[in-house]
């Protein structure tokens, strides 16, 4: 990489070897295989074929590896063409023979690949649902229960048990590569649940494609039907198929894929621009128990309601130093007063735009907004209310690791809202908690709080935090900027949190787990 400043050549950090090949592609070539699987991932395949008795390769097999490349759906504009030029060149009449002939290795090759998708993504904290991407994981998953029940292989393969080992085959064959995983004690019980959920939907399933066809009244199904179906009632290609006996359209999961990309959230909307002012300095972290503070004034502005509606209510204050806690990460703001130009204000709303701190009054300034630039004022903070949300928000870390140690290390943070009356936890769980999970929960949590596990707050570049403490600490989602504030409770949990927090765990009080429930599929509220 060339020093944009010198002009001179330094070496990067991560050297790898770019060919604009996978490096599986030369063992491949030497070995002649028909495919870069067999190299690559040796064992699943044999596993497989020794449960079924059967060959994952056979003659046709061997001719259609070299022209499968040409089956590309983005690359050709006859798909029809190609298959039957790809099925005479390998001896067969058609594209249906041909089809016949390699569907016993094309479906143990998609166990085995699909299965070895699962297990990373699952490992890697994904969960299968109904919901968003784990829609796809679901749908993978479910496409291997399919296939080795169509073929009568479920049975020969082992049922679950089979199943199971073939994760663990998987497992075994990615230790040579990249070293042993740690236990994941969830991942059994994850499989066994998608699977009890696929055999009790296949009714549903039925109903709801009958009910499809019949408004139809006769007319073929086209590709964007089936992109509907999908779409609206989470139904995968492979059940539509296997339920109203129709071959999957060629084009489907490119047009898929391309409907998956469309799909973006819209950006939060702006209604203050504080790219011109300083940042605000938060001695909310520097010094959390001091609630009452001096400041200047760095700017007044107009609210704005949505829809950048004005109200021509001058009573935005922007502070150089602030202790008001903004409403950020899903914890509720500070409340307190500013006495501004002899008069005490109501300081009602505090929000961070930008890099500056707003502070909304309970009123307008009267006078106009630039006599108030660099007037000195006067803070409270409301203790009480500060030293709740700071209970509750520590609480939230508590409760989260406390879940994860019961229920397993599929557990993630899917959402957290820290109030003064209560605090709720939304993570990734497969079913609703039964009430003994609930009391395994609250007993850890409060486990924790007894043990008094000291708390640090500190600051660290992002890249040291990563290797540090591992990916696990973005419960919050990823965050922006080249440093992290992590919030560490000594031997329990460790995240990156920019909220207010204890310094021990004994500073929260015991914990009530008041309720849970299931907020969608895959979601659990506690």
């Amino acid at each position: 990489i060339t020093d944009a400043t010198t002009g001179e050549f330094e070496p990067l950090k991560v050297q790898v070897i770019d060919v604009g090949i996978g490096l599986e592609r030369i063992p491949w070539l030497i070995t002649g295989c028909a495919t870069s699987y067999m190299t690559t991932y040796p064992h699943a395949l044999d596993f497989v074929s020794q449960r079924l008795g059967l060959p994952f390769t056979n003659a046709t097999w061997e001719k259609f590896g070299p022209y499968s490349c040409l089956l590309n759906m983005d690359e050709v504009d006859d798909i029809d063409a190609v298959w039957q030029r790809v099925a005479t060149e390998c001896g067969c009449a058609d594209k249906e023979a041909l089809l016949k002939e390699i569907a016993p290795a094309r479906d143990m090759y998609i166990i085995c690949d699909h299965t070895r998708s699962v297990l990373v993504a699952v490992e890697d904290g994904s969960l299968p649902s109904a919901v968003g991407g784990a829609s796809n994981l679901r749908n993978v998953l479910r496409r291997v229960f399919m296939l080795l029940h169509k073929n009568g292989w479920w049975d020969k393969l082992g049922g679950m048990k089979g199943l199971l080992e073939l994760f663990d085959v998987h497992r075994q064959e990615l230790a040579l590569l990249y070293g042993p995983a740690p236990e994941y004690k969830s991942f059994n019980e994850i499989i066994e649940v998608e699977y009890q959920r696929w055999l009790t939907t296949d009714e549903k399933v039925k109903t709801t494609l009958n009910a499809f066809v019949k408004k139809r009244k006769g007319k073929p199904l086209t590709v964007n039907d089936w992109l509907e179906i999908t779409r609206s009632f989470g139904i995968s290609a492979d059940s539509i198929s296997a339920t109203l006996n129709l071959p999957i359209p060629d084009k489907y999961f490119s047009l898929l894929a391309e409907m998956n990309e469309q799909k973006k959230r819209a950006p939060p909307q702006q209604l203050y621009d504080t790219t011109l002012l300083p940042a605000t300095v938060e001695t909310f972290y520097t010094e959390q128990l001091k609630f009452s503070f001096d400041a200047k004034i760095v700017a007044v502005m107009e609210r704005v309601e949505a829809m950048n509606k004005k109200t021509g209510e001058n009573s935005i204050v922007v502070l150089d130093s602030t202790c008001f806690y903004p409403n950020a990460g899903g914890q509720d703001n500070d409340l307190g007063t500013l006495r501004i130009d002899g008069e005490l204000y109501k300081m009602v709303y505090a929000e961070k735009v930008g890099k500056a701190i707003l502070h909304t009054l309970d009123r307008p300034l009267p006078k106009a907004p630039e006599s108030y630039v660099g007037m000195a004022v006067h803070g409270e903070v409301d203790k009480d209310r500060r030293i709740q949300l700071r209970n509750h928000h520590t609480a939230t870390h508590i409760v989260y690791q406390s879940a994860r140690r019961v229920l397993g290390p599929h557990v993630w943070q899917h959402g957290a809202k820290k109030t003064v009356d209560e605090a709720h936890l939304d993570i990734t769980h497969f079913a609703a908690l039964t009430e003994d999970l609930e009391q395994q929960i609250e007993a850890e949590a409060n486990r924790a709080v007894r043990e008094g596990y000291p708390i640090t707050k500190a600051w660290m570049p992002k890249e040291l935090a990563e290797k540090t403490y591992g990916y696990k600490l973005y419960q919050g989602g990823v965050a922006a900027g080249k440093e992290l504030r992590v919030v560490n409770i000594e031997g329990f949990d460790t995240e990156a949190c920019c909220g207010t927090h204890c310094d021990n765990t004994s500073q929260v009080g015991m914990i009530r787990l008041i309720r849970t429930h299931r907020l969608s599929d895959g979601v659990v509220r506690l």
